[in-house]
């Protein structure tokens, strides 16, 4: 891959996050393509704020990250690989099997992209300027800091794609409104594919479902540990208090018709990289942005406040911060996931 120029994190994310295929920006008042892919770029990703909790289980991060909010989808892969796909045929067409006859074209590209060994799931985080989140990083995703059982906060009995369901398919990212982490708003973190996590496994002490299937007590013999469960799976805690977490040990080479990923970065790169997005901030899309800032929460306002102060002239970051700032008036941004609030899916 060559070598690019600053700001190549948000360029690679706008590359896998949004095919820009539309034809109304020499409209009269349309956003420029740039503008409008940083955007929904950022509408995209949850600020997940670093911490810790002892609660139950002790989990954590020590940065804080941009996290996709939606599993990485078939759109978003074909964009990063096109026909150079390095999934076999069987996977490739997996999708189109699973939603029966002349479906539509959007329901396929919405659904998570499946069938990605651990090295193409790295290198599709590669080519986004991102990378796939370590055990305890997709954990505390998911639980927080409050060590949630389940993503939502609750029981997600018909809140996420799990076998009880009976649909023994993926369905669309996002198509699980209320299931989505109050705090965060990530969607998809218990059910519809599992997800690969970078290894190695977590410290001794953690145990995968299945960890009698490996030669090392716990699971932790296993090359990587994939996480959230599935179409295909039961309906489970993230979490039993006697260390057995949603997950299966896996071999790196390991494919899945139920196996797909989500990506995360650290989020102080990230904002830098907002300095030079390569596009203006229109005026007419400046809500957008603070409303972004606004779902982000208080708790994004210090990372939002160390790179408004390396680049104090970027109305991306200003903006955000607004947003973030409203947050803290209302004690309600960063604590609370509106339903439907910022939910735009990945095209």
């Amino acid at each position: 891959m060559r070598s690019a120029p600053r700001g190549v994190v948000l360029f690679c994310l706008l590359g896998a996050l949004v095919p820009l295929a539309c034809a109304d920006w020499e409209r009269e008042g349309a956003l420029d393509a740039g503008a409008e892919g940083v955007i929904e770029a950022l509408e995209s990703l949850a600020f997940v704020p670093n911490g810790r909790t002892a609660i139950d289980i002790d989990v954590g991060v020590s940065v804080d990250l941009v996290v996709d909010r939606f599993e990485v989808t078939e759109s978003i892969w074909t964009e990063l690989f096109g026909k150079k796909d390095p999934r076999p045929e069987n996977f490739t067409s997996f999708v189109e099997r699973q939603v029966g006859a002349a479906p539509p074209d959007d329901w396929i590209l919405q659904a998570p992209a499946v069938g990605m060994n651990l090295d193409e799931a790295r290198e599709a985080a590669r080519l986004r300027g991102m990378r796939l989140p370590t055990f305890e990083e997709w954990l505390w995703c998911a639980s927080g800091p409050r060590s949630r059982r389940f993503p939502a906060g609750r029981q997600q009995r018909g809140l996420a794609n799990t076998l009880e369901l009976g649909l023994v398919r993926p369905t669309p990212v996002g198509a699980f409104e209320s299931g989505q982490t109050p705090d965060t708003g990530i969607f998809d973190l218990l059910g519809n594919v599992w997800e690969w996590t970078e290894p190695p496994p977590p410290p001794s002490g953690w145990k995968t479902i299945d960890a009698d299937a490996w030669p090392v007590a716990g699971g932790a013999g296993a090359p990587a540990w994939v996480l959230g469960g599935s179409f295909s799976t039961p309906e489970r805690v993230l979490f039993t208090r006697d260390g057995v977490a949603l997950a299966m040990g896996r071999t790196q080479g390991h494919r899945g018709a139920d196996l797909g990923m989500r990506c995360v970065m650290e989020a102080t790169p990230f904002l830098v990289s907002l300095a030079d997005p390569g596009s203006e901030l229109p005026s007419s899309a400046r809500a957008r942005v603070v409303a972004v800032g606004a779902r982000w929460g208080f708790r994004s306002l210090d990372a939002l406040e160390a790179a408004l102060a390396v680049a104090p002239r970027s109305p991306w970051v200003a903006a955000l911060l607004e947003g973030a700032g409203r947050g803290r008036e209302t004690m309600g941004g960063g604590g609370q996931a509106s339903p439907g609030g910022g939910r735009r899916l990945p095209r």
